[in-house]
């Protein structure tokens, strides 16, 4: 939650004003008739157990639970805005209750709170003694009646512990279906979680008899965070299964099938850069103060997606500077490579640094931390890619240049490749396959088509997708806790979430004014459900109208609470939902009061924001004076608001890294029109994106939109490539496109397809948060890779600018444009060419100037030689004047 946002200043007024040190653990048993004798013996059973757990560190239930004299313990040992500061580390217990009338404590006797027994609900407390040995149905049904009409005080009443109740026709219960049980816990007691487990295990594991029909469901406070978890170390497996693939993807594709050739551990060091990564990026977040989420175990991933495809871009770039300059030492073919693919990969790695860097603009923490880890770690990725990795591939060089095998690096003198690791498929699908027939203009009509078709559909998708989240949807649907839920749901049903009010500091008889007009709008609100509001000064004024009873000053009326609170059934209802400074009796103020309510139920995002707005705009209207406050707060308040503001921050962030990715790949490209479709590529990538969430049947959500965010930058990655090696191509705009898609197509779907087997093994998985993974990046793969590789050099064909020059050009065996083999270079004065081709030069200074021809010399590109002619043949003053010229030439 953003820090200035009302919901996080309600939870923390909430923390420091009326934290309850409770927590609650919940057992429902369901049967056919809970009634029935034998039903009540194996609740006994369970109830048993639970009484008889004990922690690891040996404290039992005894000494982990709440107990009654704890409601009138001080307020808080931490003051709240406006409060004085209570007794620190007061404990609950008879020593907390001062001397009372013999009235009150009788009273209090009866309702069971002056004993300082443990708190919680049972339908067993009904048989003090234990169950009767010969105990029958009608016993049952007697004394369930008898306890549903004499119960004194909410602690012992057991009407709403029942579930699925029928009655006969006087109204007697006879039967009911389920029956549920409360225990609570001290939430200072650092023993409780250790204990809940313990609690769970006797519950849930165990192997008592039970009769034919009878369940046992069950639920902690720790149940969910340790059933997220659970669904995390078990998908975690699942992951790394997904990594192993990628590594073995890896080392096939990077390598020939030969004993020379072979790059495993080329490819291992490879893939351990992402360690290294993870090494460098993490510990500079840390550093600077940023937290870790439960979405940032994906970052590894990703991070191997991306370096991955900056692998194969190099190496791939490489081998074709390997099969054009044989000739060429190791250091020159690798700086070579290093010049074609750094470009291309400077590109993708920037814009994702960029794209990620404006998502830490959002106001949301969680989106501000995944963005900072995600952007330091593409920028590690990318130094460790161009310095270490290839340092690892320049010495793998050397040992295929040194003919030492790659596994134990023995010499093979005789060593000879066999045909079949000479061939690139992938290369030879691109070049015989995928480029020409591309380059038909049926085939051309026909995906301008399709990525029409998909981008309107898509749009009329993104339109009917909603803003929706469910805590309960991040947990496997067959773990206990979600069983426990679906009954609760089925027999103590809510018609909606509950939140509260929470004032503080207010004189409840000096502002019965304003309590009264805000009981009023709360009764007007259409969202609140009416028949379950009950706020406990209305029904303390019902009772001093039945009373007849006048208070007249603060005093008496306090006087007054004390003997509703205390003396009734229905003010004992209500001594949860306040604190007091002291007992309630004599000199003691109310130092903040909880008015529970309850939504009807809401169904979309608009309803849960419209509805949490109304009781804010209530609480508003009070006009309380500046030391009295009054707020509204719920846990559910929390995915309501994240829903408005995710919806509004994936907007945002969207536009804006859409908008500096076409800005930094416009000053890296230096071409607009190849920019335009490459960032027209991202957008409609991101449209059938967004827009395939609502056939998978996805919601916008906290993780869809960081996942759509990372989408953003891998977008640019299937694109860019295949645009930069566009610009830098001659001849038409056919033989540019083919020319760009053979380069660096196999690249580019290699990176797609090692993104794809990292998340592949997920599709298998019931989690949602991961098949939502799954989901997500599949799509990208596939929209990507048709959008870079199928529609892209389509329209570049077409629409592309023309190139820089446009020399006669000839094809190689390959299929790439080339210049001829020789050029003529009349006066010294040189013509810059295309990169890739050895020229042979023949310098003529010109016989009309009296000089003799220079001769004739093949010269190597890009730092072969620089000499033009002979010297002996040439006069000083001619040399001198060739000098400058020949520093160009060794540019080339």
């Amino acid at each position: 939650m953003p820090i200035d946002s009302p919901v996080r200043k309600a939870a923390e007024f909430v923390d420091a004003n009326f934290r309850e040190d409770i927590r609650y653990e919940s057992v429902i048993v369901e049967a056919r008739n809970v009634l029935e004798p034998d039903v009540l013996r194996t609740i006994a059973d369970v109830e048993r157990d639970i009484k008889a757990t004990v922690a690891a560190d040996g404290q039992g239930w005894e000494d982990v639970c709440v107990r009654y004299s704890s409601w009138f313990q001080d307020t808080m040992t931490t003051a709240g805005p406006g409060q004085q500061q209570g007794a620190a580390g007061k404990q609950p217990g008879p020593a907390g209750i001062p001397e009372l009338p013999e009235d009150f404590k009788r009273v209090l006797q009866q309702a069971g709170l002056m004993r300082n027994d443990c708190v919680y609900q049972s339908l067993l407390k009904l048989w003090p003694n234990g169950l009767p040995a010969n105990l029958t149905l009608a016993d049952v049904q007697r004394v369930v009646n008898k306890g549903m009409r004499s119960s004194k005080s909410v602690l012992t009443d057991v009407s709403s512990l029942l579930a699925g109740v029928k009655t006969d026709a006087k109204g007697k219960v006879v039967s009911a279906k389920a029956v549920i049980f409360n225990w609570l816990l001290q939430e200072s007691n650092k023993t409780g979680p250790d204990w809940e487990r313990e609690f769970l295990n006797r519950v849930l594991n165990t192997n008592r008899t039970k009769p034919k029909g009878v369940n046992v469901y069950a639920v902690a406070k720790r149940s969910y965070n340790d059933m997220l978890d659970n669904v995390l170390d078990s998908n975690m497996t699942v992951l790394f299964a997904g990594f192993t693939l990628i590594i073995l993807y890896v080392i096939l594709m990077l390598g020939r099938c030969n004993l020379i050739q072979q790059r495993i551990y080329l490819s291992l060091l490879g893939v351990s850069i992402v360690g290294l990564t993870i090494l460098a990026s993490y510990g500079f977040c840390f550093h600077l103060g940023f937290f870790f989420g439960p979405v940032h175990p994906i970052l590894p991933f990703l991070l191997l997606g991306i370096g991955v495809d900056d692998m194969f871009v190099i190496v791939d770039s490489l081998d074709h500077v390997t099969k054009e300059h044989s000739n060429l030492d190791i250091p020159e073919r690798i700086a070579r490579a290093v010049q074609t693919a750094g470009i291309s990969i400077t590109v993708t790695s920037l814009t994702d640094i960029v794209a990620f860097a404006i998502g830490m603009t959002t106001q949301m923490p969680f989106l501000q931390s995944f963005c900072m880890f995600a952007a330091s770690g593409v920028f590690f990725l990318f130094i460790f890619e161009v310095t270490f990795f290839v340092g690892c591939l320049t010495l793998d060089e050397y040992r295929v240049a040194a003919k030492r095998e790659g596994c134990c690096f023995m010499k093979l003198r005789e060593w000879k490749p066999n045909a079949i690791s000479q061939r690139n498929y992938m290369f030879d699908f691109f070049s015989k396959y995928i480029a020409p027939g591309l380059m038909k203009t049926p085939v051309k009509i026909l995906v301008i088509v399709i990525t029409l078709v998909l981008v309107s559909f898509n749009t009329w998708c993104i339109l009917q997708i909603e803003q929706m989240f469910d805590m309960t949807w991040y947990l496997d649907e067959s773990s206990y806790p979600i069983q426990f839920y679906d009954k609760l749901n089925e027999y103590f049903p809510k018609y909606g979430k509950r939140a509260g009010i929470y004032l503080t500091n207010v004189s409840y008889f000096e502002d019965a004014q304003k309590m009264h007009y805000l009981s009023k709008k709360l009764r007007e609100n259409p969202y609140l459900n009416q028949d379950s509001m009950i706020i406990w000064y209305e029904e303390f004024g019902k009772w001093l109208k039945d009373k007849n009873h006048e208070p007249e000053g603060e005093d008496d009326y306090k006087g007054y609470l004390s003997e509703f609170l205390i003396f009734t059934k229905e003010g004992q209802e209500h001594l949860k939902d306040l604190k007091f400074s002291s007992f309630p009796f004599g000199d003691y103020n109310i130092t903040t009061t909880h008015l529970p309510i309850q939504y009807i139920p809401l169904n979309t995002s608009q309803q849960q924001l419209a509805a949490m707005s109304t009781v804010y705009d209530v609480l508003q209207s009070l006009n309380l004076t500046a030391d009295k406050y009054a707020v509204a707060y719920s846990p559910d308040f929390i995915p309501w608001y994240t829903n408005k503001l995710v919806g509004e921050e994936l907007l945002r962030n969207l536009g804006l890294s859409v908008l500096a990715v076409a800005i930094v790949t416009l000053l890296l490209i230096q071409e607009l029109q190849v920019t335009f479709w490459v960032i027209s590529c991202v957008i409609f990538t991101l449209v059938d994106l967004v827009g395939s969430m609502y056939l998978y049947g996805l919601t916008i959500e906290v993780s869809t939109s960081i996942m759509v965010l990372l989408c953003t930058g891998l977008t640019v990655d299937y694109a860019a490539h295949i645009g930069y090696e566009f610009s830098r191509m001659t001849g038409t705009g056919n033989e540019r496109a083919t020319a760009a898609l053979r380069l660096m197509g196999p690249a580019v779907f290699n990176g797609g397809l090692s993104t794809f087997l990292a998340f592949v093994l997920l599709g298998f998985s019931d989690a949602y948060i991961f098949t939502t993974f799954f989901k997500l990046f599949t799509s990208v793969v596939v929209f990507g890779c048709f959008h870079g590789l199928f529609f892209l050099p389509v329209v570049l064909s077409w629409f592309g600018p023309p190139s820089f020059s446009q020399p006669d050009l000839h094809t190689d065996t390959d299929g790439y444009p080339s210049l001829p083999k020789s050029i003529t270079v009349q006066n010294g004065h040189c013509i810059s060419a295309v990169e890739g081709v050895e020229l042979s030069i023949d310098v003529d200074i010109g016989k009309d100037r009296g000089q003799s021809s220079a001769g004739h010399q093949l010269l190597s590109q890009n730092g072969g030689s620089q000499h033009i002619g002979h010297a002996e043949d040439l006069p000083p003053e001619r040399e001198s004047m060739l000098q400058p010229q020949q520093k160009e030439l060794g540019k080339w």
